[in-house]
């Protein structure tokens, strides 16, 4: 027979990562599900006017187009501080499985982006302020291989972190061959 007070405290035990990754997931799943809602909202206003969409080089997630600077911070799964300057706007989803928009207006990272893009980008997301030549395409082969990332999605998450790094490579992320 056990006794109520030794089974809450086994259950609040083992159960303190998985409660924090429920709220993470839980407020993962509200953003998307926010970005969702509101994108279709300003799809159907902006679509009429011709000016509004020639003033905003992009489309803007949420009716407002609110863009938050954010402060400096290392983004998990990075261990080096950011080059880059960085912002939270509303990302939205798309067919293939990406996010969008990548950046601010300001060319700032936008941190919902790099979120989205960590469970499946962790080795290019990780990379760091001075990797080698070959590197970076090595990293993305090992997001595609081992991650369960698609291509198109190593494309972005190349260019979140060619941005959050500040790296300067010469190659084309979408051209990389993997063997």
């Amino acid at each position: 027979m056990t006794f109520p007070e030794t089974r809450l405290r086994l259950r609040l035990n083992g159960s303190l990562v998985a409660g924090a990754s429920l709220r993470i997931l839980v407020l993962a799943v509200g953003l998307v599900a926010c970005a969702c809602s509101s994108s279709d909202l300003p799809a159907a206003t902006t679509a009429t006017p011709s000016a509004t969409s020639q003033a905003s080089p992009s489309p803007s997630p949420t009716p407002t187009g609110a863009e938050v600077p954010v402060d400096k911070q290392v983004l998990p799964p990075a261990t080096d501080p950011p080059v880059a300057q960085l912002c939270r706007t509303a990302i939205t989803t798309t067919a293939d499985q990406n996010a969008t928009p990548l950046f601010c207006h300001n060319g700032a990272v936008n941190v919902l982006a790099w979120s989205f893009y960590g469970a499946v980008s962790d080795s290019i997301l990780s990379l760091g302020l001075n990797p080698n030549n070959g590197q970076p395409q090595s990293a993305m082969c090992d997001d595609i291989a081992h991650n369960g990332a698609k291509r198109s999605q190593e494309v972005s998450a190349y260019r979140l972190a060619a941005a959050y790094y500040g790296w300067t490579f010469t190659f084309d992320p979408t051209k990389v061959t993997c063997s």
